[in-house]
């Protein structure tokens, strides 16, 4: 069974429907990365997965079931979602934030996921800290195991590493990767190409609600695909650790 289907799924806003007639089928335990260029569709796909919008036809399902015919609450037993730009404003210490991830089991905890999601994600030293005092980093991994606790075994994500440096970038993902290891599938909206070659092993790139590519990551990206789809000349350079090819933007050098 896959983790994610779209059928004939159509829709968007009130003012400007974003999909039509999409169909797609997202494997389990692995780690797709979605993207393309701005205004592509894919935050709103997400939208559809986790019922923030109504699709106007078609259906979604979540390891086979229509999530038309699922409560929040059941939902929230499939999968986990990480916000673009999460935060939390109020001064709850991190056990506490985390256990928010409980509420779809009525707050109940056990069998420990709390505790094993601040294991999982690497702060158990910061379990009485102050949200508020967290930089972008942590804050971001306290949001991923809030979304562990759901004990689901999908985890959507919209741009987990915006506005991280590159060492808290590389320590998501890595710890995304591990996740995808242990029987997780994650879809994850990147807009940086480079992480989505180093990380994901599959691609599914949107253009204006239509799929332009989907496959395994290294054959999906191309130099026409980039040109068509980023409007954007690339290159490759070989990478000695990872022992393969990525494609980089060609710049131009900017005059003295």
């Amino acid at each position: 069974m896959d983790s994610l289907e779209f059928s004939h799924l159509g829709g968007g806003y009130d003012t400007h429907p974003v999909f039509e007639d999409l169909n797609l089928k997202l494997p389990r335990g692995t780690f797709i990365a979605l993207t393309g260029p701005n205004g592509s569709g894919k935050s709103t796909l997400l939208k559809f997965i986790y019922k923030h919008l109504k699709p106007a036809a078609g259906n979604v399902l979540v390891e086979g079931r229509n999530v038309a015919s699922l409560s929040q609450k059941d939902l929230a037993k499939h999968l986990g979602f990480v916000a673009q730009n999460g935060k939390l404003d109020y001064a709850f210490t991190v056990t506490e934030a985390v256990s928010m991830g409980r509420y779809a089991y009525g707050g109940e905890d056990s069998n420990h996921s709390v505790e094993q999601a601040l294991l999982e994600c690497d702060i158990v030293h910061l379990k009485d800290k102050l949200v508020t005092e967290l930089s972008g980093g942590e804050l971001q991994r306290v949001l991923l195991a809030r979304a562990l606790c759901q004990q689901g075994k999908i985890l959507l994500l919209d741009e987990p590493v915006n506005h991280l440096d590159v060492k808290h970038q590389r320590s998501i993902m890595e710890l995304l990767c591990r996740l995808v290891e242990k029987g997780y599938t994650v879809v994850c909206v990147l807009h940086d190409l480079l992480l989505v070659q180093i990380y994901s092993q599959t691609a599914l790139v949107l253009q204006q609600g239509k799929v332009v590519a989907y496959g395994s990551t290294e054959t999906v990206f191309t130099e026409s695909l980039l040109e068509n789809v980023y409007d954007i000349k690339a290159h490759q350079v070989y990478d000695p650790t990872l022992n393969r090819m990525l494609w980089l933007p060609t710049y131009k050098a900017s005059s003295p």
